[in-house]
Order: C-alpha cells, then structure tokens, then sequence
C-alpha cells in the first residue's frame, strides 16, 4: 500500500512540478539566500519551535506530586509527601531539586516547571540536530531531523507539562551525542569522557529508567576502548574516567536512599511491580502511538532498513536501532502508560534520527523522501486534531490531563484551594485522593495517596483493581479507617450547586472483615456555582463545626 501511494505521488510530482528553466533560477536563487543566511534562519527556527512549544502548554497532575515534595523540602520537613513519613513517592530526583531551587528564587513552581521544560526543549532540539550532523554530515538533512521532531505534536507538548520528561530527553540525547563525539573520531580525551559519565549519572538521578539507555552507551564506550590498540594502562585510566563520576554519584545517592527512606528503589516500583502488567497492553500503547502518527510506513521501511545496517555493521546505526528496541521493549513490557505518549518523549529524538538515515540514506528516490517527510509532518497534525480519550486503553489526551485540573466541572486545583481555605487550621486533619497531585499540594493537608504512589503499605498490600500503570493498586476501606482519614475525596465528583447530590459514595475496596459504619457524604462548595463531595468517614470535632457554621448538605449512608 505504501508503495501504491508512492507510485500515484511521483507521478503527480512529474506532472504537475517538472521543473522549467525559470523554476530552476527561482531555485537557485532561494538555495543561494539560504546558504548565506543560514545562521539566522537556524535560530529563528528554533525560537519559532520554543514559542510554539509555549502555545502548547500545559500543566498535569502528576507534577503536584513534585511540587508537594519540593515545597516540604524547602519547609525543612525534608523530602517527603507527609511530615514525618520517609516514602519516595517521587521518581524524578533531579527534577524535584530544581523545583525546589526554583520555589526557593521565588518562582511559582508552575512557572519555574515551564521555563526548566523549555530550557531543556531548546537542549534537545539542538543536540539532536549537532547528533544528525556526525551521523549525516550535511546540515540541511540534519535540520529537516530537527524540524521533524521539534513540529511533533507530542514532544513539543512536553515541553512542559511540569514533569521531567523533558529534562531526561535532553540528558540522554546529550550522552548519545557525546557517545558519537568520543567513538566516531576516536576522540577519547579525559574532558569527553569525564562530561559524558558526568551527563550519564544525571539522566539517572532524574529517572532510574534512563539507566537502560545509560548502561547500552557505557558499554558501547567501554568495547571501542578495549578494541583499539592502546596500552593496558591507557584503557585503565580512559575506563575509570568513563565510569568513576557515575558510579561515584549515582553510588551515593542510592547510598543516601538506602538510608533515609530504607529503599534503593522508590515506592512507586513496588506499585507496578507487585501489582499485574500487561505486555499486550504495551503493544496497543506502542502501535496507538504509530498509527495515530501516521508513522506506519515508515515504521515497516525501517524494520527492512535495520536488516541492511546489521548486514553492512553500520555500528552506530547499530547502537541507534538497539537504544530504540530496548526502550520500546520496555515500555511494552510495563504496559505502556496512561498519558498520552509521555513515554515516548525521552527515545523520541533516536527515533527521528533513524527515521532521518531510513529518508536520506536507505531511501534513493528523491520523491519518495519529500513524500515520507511531508507524512511524518502530516502525522503529527493528524495526531493534534484527531487523538481522543481511548476508554479502553485509558491513554489520556494532554488537553484531558490539564483539564482536570482547571476545567469548571473538574477542577482538581479548585478542591485543593477550597480544602486550604476550610480545612487548612484544623489540627491532625487527614484526606484520601486518588487524584494526588494538586488537590493534597493546594491543600497542604496530611493526604493519604489512595493508589499508594506515595503509601508504602497500598505500594505493597493494597488491593489489586486494574492493570492501568500506576493505577494497579488500591487502599481498602478499613486502611482508611485505620490511618484516620476525615474525608474522602477520591476521583473527585464535581456537581453544580442546584445539584442534589443524592447518596454518592466512592468505590473503595473491601473484604469480610470490614466494619459496618454509618457515615456521611459533605457538599463541599468549590465556588459560587461549583461543589464537590466528599466521604465524610473519621468524625472530627472541628470539622463538625466547619460543616455546620457552613451549613453544607450532609447525605447519611450506610458503608460495609
């Protein structure tokens, strides 16, 4: 089929777009204006895809998490989510650190979050195209690389978002591109290989995954060390300059880990570890992701491209095909995630990077690479207009994910305020949320994190529910009980105020030995219009009075 559209194409392409002799001029004389003043169209470009990047902002829940930990960071309660409960509910180290650098300068984490994603946008895109330039060598094919990923839809969208996403894109494209400076010329001076294990150990202080990247470039490194004819004690010392800052940093941190929380791992592992995963479901996250793209051409030329670059032993094409396969492999293997095509971002720039060698180099026919470069822009605008919320795959939209927070008949950020405001004096006040991002940060209330992202105990014993990553596990109703929580306020359910809200109760899991109590749902107002509702479960004196000064509507129910 691919090869039918490319046939009808070119010879659309020769009829209608032979070349006179004047087109020709006009051609050159464009070429001409290009290779003059290709500087500043280079950095125009690049502000064009930054200020592009802007319009697509966003903010997700998820980044909260963060934002809570660096916010009780700077407090001095250290880095947790509640006073006094060491749980590495984060997994993004690095990251938390700037933003809490940031909050210290005075900068609302929002923004700080957004100027750090776009700073680290910038690093990408540009150290995509310095990598297209050692593999290719020519700059035009480099910046059409360049192009191709800094238009598409979802990596500019996480160029915020407020996670790290973007910061480890950048740091593991930097370690590739310093991977290529060392191994394609041989350059192993002490300065690369010192700046590389350096840029190494900080992909994996923002995110362990990255050590799957991480370990392949090591040894890639290592085996062109100890393939070229140097003395024993050179290879020794370019070794331990390649792999002493890492282990040295990335050795202490798991050290400190190990000693403040009692873990090497963070909490989350043991959510998606325990817990059921399903590899089919990685694969519809892998193959959404391509079709909606309209990558599916490309993905099957590929495949038939990485036969003739194992064949021919183009051994840094190698080394691109091995860090794609073995990232896609685990992401499938983890099940792919629940928002849209997050974990995408950080191979993204590999990808177009092959997808580049594939288009210039594997493919001959002039048309037949304009025809799969102007498909992959094409993708990416199919993608932006038509992605939607998959019910069964549970992949959310990135408009989804913001409006959650902000939409007038969800807002998440809008509970949280309303909580500081009613709540936030009351002594040993506790919650539960499954939405445990900006409802507990606004809040600055003891929350319990209903998923256990952020709960040792649900990590590890909650009640097993889905197979959406993440989202795995859940606390009983008798955990709540036990930790004391006042209100429940779980998946929030917004109703408008002329709503009755009649006898909602959250969906909590439970066994025989669970107790029988009567207890309360509260209307709580968010705003003039707006209310939310919450499981009233553990009685609290102080609470009683808000509920009466207040005069909220209280629904009795009975819960087993």
């Amino acid at each position: 089929m691919p090869g039918v559209i490319f046939v009808i194409v070119g010879r659309c392409w020769r009829k209608h777009f032979s070349l006179s002799r004047g087109k020709l001029k006009m051609l050159g004389s464009l070429f001409a204006f290009y290779q003059k003043y290709y500087s500043v169209i280079f950095i125009f470009t690049i502000v064009l895809l930054v200020a592009f990047a802007w319009s697509q902002r966003f903010i997700q829940d998820d980044a909260f998490i963060s934002f809570r930990y660096a916010q009780n960071f700077i407090n001095g309660e250290g880095l947790v989510w509640n006073s006094n409960e060491r749980v590495e509910g984060y997994t993004n180290f690095l990251w938390t650190i700037l933003i809490s650098g940031g909050i210290i300068s005075g900068i609302n984490p929002i923004t700080c979050a957004y100027l750090l994603g776009l700073i680290f946008f910038t690093i990408s895109i540009i150290t995509t195209y310095k990598t297209s330039r050692l593999l290719f060598e020519t700059k035009e094919m480099s910046f059409i690389v360049m192009l191709l990923l800094g238009l598409n839809y979802t990596f500019l969208s996480y160029a915020t978002g407020g996670l790290e996403t973007q910061m480890q894109t950048a740091l593991l494209i930097l370690g590739f591109y310093f991977t290529l400076k060392i191994t394609i010329g041989s350059n192993f001076e002490h300065k690369y290989l010192f700046v590389t294990s350096i840029l190494f150990a900080l992909a994996i202080l923002t995110r362990l995954d990255s050590g799957i990247v991480i370990l392949l470039l090591t040894i890639f490194i290592g085996n062109k060390i100890f393939s070229l004819n140097f003395p024993a004690r050179i290879k020794i010392r370019y070794s331990l300059f390649l792999t002493a800052p890492i282990m040295i940093i990335v050795g202490s941190w798991l050290l400190w880990k190990l000693s403040y929380y009692g873990n090497i791992l963070p909490n989350t592992f043991y959510v998606k570890a325990s817990a059921i995963t399903s590899p089919l479901k990685g694969l519809k996250y892998v193959s959404t992701f391509i079709f909606s793209y309209l990558l599916f051409p490309i993905s099957i030329i590929s495949i038939f491209a990485v036969k003739s670059i194992f064949k021919n032993k183009i051994s840094h094409i190698i080394l691109l095909c091995s860090l794609i396969g073995l990232w896609l492999a685990y992401v499938i293997k983890i099940g792919g995630d629940f928002m849209e095509f997050r974990f995408f971002v950080p191979i993204m720039p590999f990808i177009f990077i092959l997808f580049g060698w594939v288009i210039f180099y594997f493919i001959k026919n002039r048309i037949y690479q304009w025809v799969l470069t102007f498909l992959i822009l094409s993708g990416s605008v199919h993608h932006a207009l038509t992605f939607a919320l998959d019910k069964d795959e549970r992949i959310e939209p990135i408009h989804n994910l913001h409006n959650h927070l902000f939409a007038e008949d969800e807002n998440w950020s809008g509970i949280g305020k309303s909580l500081h405001q009613y709540f936030n004096h009351v002594k040993n006040m506790t919650i539960g949320v499954t939405a445990a991002g900006a409802i507990p940060y606004f809040s600055e209330l003891r929350s319990i994190d209903m998923y256990g992202l952020n709960d040792r105990y649900i990590a590890r014993e909650g009640a097993v529910t889905g197979i959406t990553p993440g989202h795995q596990r859940m606390s009983t109703f008798n955990y709540l009980v036990n930790r004391g929580v006042n209100l429940v306020i779980a998946h929030p359910k917004i109703l408008k105020q002329c709503e009755d809200a009649g006898c909602y109760l959250p969906s909590l899991p439970s066994n025989p030995n669970d107790r029988i109590t009567q207890t309360k749902v509260v209307e709580i107002p968010i705003d003039s219009i707006y209310k939310f509702l919450a499981l009233y479960l553990t009685p609290h004196a102080e609470v009683d009075s808000i509920i009466e000064q207040n005069q909220w509507k209280v629904h009795l129910i009975s819960q087993k």
